[in-house]
């Protein structure tokens, strides 16, 4: 009687075993679900549309963009966190999903997902409208300790670029009054129709406005000047020690089959050596630097540390 349970279990495992490599080699068998947790034109948005062909071609099967602002990013993100883990739901991730933890506005962590790859990574830049009476962080920083209250325009209360707004403020001892908006294309609009004083953003959400004058970029938060900005000065340069950098990538619902994981890192994998993307990347004002695997999730613990440390009062 053992002899025949033990036979039947092998059975079972053998029939998983078999199953999961037929996922594996028939994944994708019907079109995918990429949930954008901002409104359409952000940097979100723009990074994963301009993913999208290359994606569809590797995996074979139409990637549909779906875009559910709200909170800040925590609208989309409990919707991919509280969908099946079967390989036909991603999000677009980024900074936010951890500073939405660290500040306690969602019921969800980032180890309620599974992480596909870190693809790009942009700063933070702080912008004023194209007519605007400062020309430079240096005459900003000026009005913003002497008496003036900046409106800033951000988006989402307690998204990431509230964050790094506040510590822009923070670290110039300036006067800001932050205002979130739905998205980066609504602060951007606001501050281009002077709503507002100034918007912080990443730089890709900003590239297209500054390209045509619309917004001029006062600082960055890189370290040093960006390549795709390379007019922008850095916050260093002007004596301010604040750097911050936003990332960009693509996760899961914690528990999708490693197959399909290995299938989604080995798609983007070729895209990034193949050179298909570096181009746009460049044009969308960020730059490569990717992470996969160990490495990825070992960045994504430290950084989740890091927007803890600067969520700081602004933690409920």
């Amino acid at each position: 009687m053992k002899k025949l349970l033990g036979i039947g279990m092998l059975t079972v495992v053998m029939t998983l075993a078999v199953g999961g490599q037929a996922m594996a080699e028939d994944y994708p068998t019907k079109s995918i679900d990429m949930i954008v947790p901002f409104s359409a034109g952000g940097g979100n948005d723009t990074f994963v549309r301009a993913l999208q062909p290359l994606l569809e071609e590797k995996l074979g099967e139409d990637l549909v963009i779906r875009n559910l602002a709200g909170g800040g990013g925590a609208v989309g993100m409990s919707r991919a966190v509280a969908s099946k883990p079967d390989g036909y739901t991603f999000l677009a991730a980024s900074n936010a999903m951890l500073t939405l933890e660290a500040m306690g506005n969602v019921a969800f962590s980032h180890d309620d997902f599974d992480f596909i790859a870190k693809v790009v990574e942009e700063p933070y830049v702080i912008a004023v409208g194209g007519d605007s009476q400062y020309a430079n962080l240096e005459e900003l920083v000026e009005a913003a300790t002497s008496g003036t209250t900046l409106k800033v325009g951000v988006s989402g209360v307690g998204s990431s670029a509230h964050i790094a707004a506040v510590a822009m403020a923070n670290r110039t001892d300036a006067k800001f009054n932050i205002i979130p908006y739905p998205g980066g294309s609504e602060a951007i609009s606001a501050a281009m129709g002077g709503h507002v004083d100034a918007v912080v953003l990443g730089g890709a959400e900003l590239r297209s406005a500054l390209e045509s004058g619309r917004l001029k970029a006062l600082a960055m938060t890189y370290d040093q000047r960006s390549d795709s900005l390379p007019d922008v000065p850095t916050f260093q340069e002007s004596g301010y020690d604040l750097t911050l950098t936003v990332w960009r990538g693509i996760a899961a619902p914690k528990g999708i089959p490693d197959e399909v994981r290995q299938k989604w890192v080995e798609a983007i994998q070729q895209i990034v050596e193949d050179g298909s993307y570096s181009e746009t990347a460049a044009n969308l004002g960020t730059q490569l630097a990717p992470l996969y695997g160990d490495e990825l999730d070992a960045f994504i613990e430290q950084s989740s540390e890091v927007m803890t440390e600067a969520a700081g009062d602004l933690a409920q």
